[in-house]
């Protein structure tokens, strides 16, 4: 269940405006997270902290959160993600800026169309400035 700050009509403004694509930071609802273990936790915050129109690869979060070598328990939090848009797991990329995995419905497919959103730059041979190997 997500728990929101703001009231259910400025969540569904954010949502209309989002998909518009304005800028939305979806920062101010709240989660709830009892159910994810202290490094999923800290991957959650971390993807939450991913600005409108960037990206970061799995690798560049499990560094971010203290365990660089953990990209793939990284994507298992991504796929578990209970919340999208809320925590943009659509900005996580895999390694060398493929777009790695999406276990939303429509897969792939709507990911590209999240990050196009985001950022009118965006091809399907999109690239990450600096991935981590």
């Amino acid at each position: 269940m997500v728990k929101q700050v703001a009231s259910d009509s400025a969540l569904a403004e954010d949502l209309r405006r989002f998909a518009d694509g304005e800028p939305v930071d979806f920062g101010r609802v709240l989660i709830d997270e009892r159910h994810l273990a202290p490094f999923a936790r800290r991957v959650v915050a971390a993807c939450r902290r991913i600005p409108w129109g960037q990206t970061r690869s799995y690798g560049q979060l499990a560094a971010e959160c203290g365990s660089p070598a953990a990209a793939r328990a990284v994507g298992q939090v991504m796929a578990r993600n209970r919340y999208p848009l809320v925590v943009p797991c659509h900005r996580v990329l895999a390694s060398g800026g493929r777009l790695g995995g999406f276990s939303a419905p429509q897969g792939l497919r709507l990911k590209r169309r999240l990050l196009a959103l985001e950022s009118p730059a965006f091809s399907p041979d999109f690239r990450i400035e600096s991935p981590i190997a």
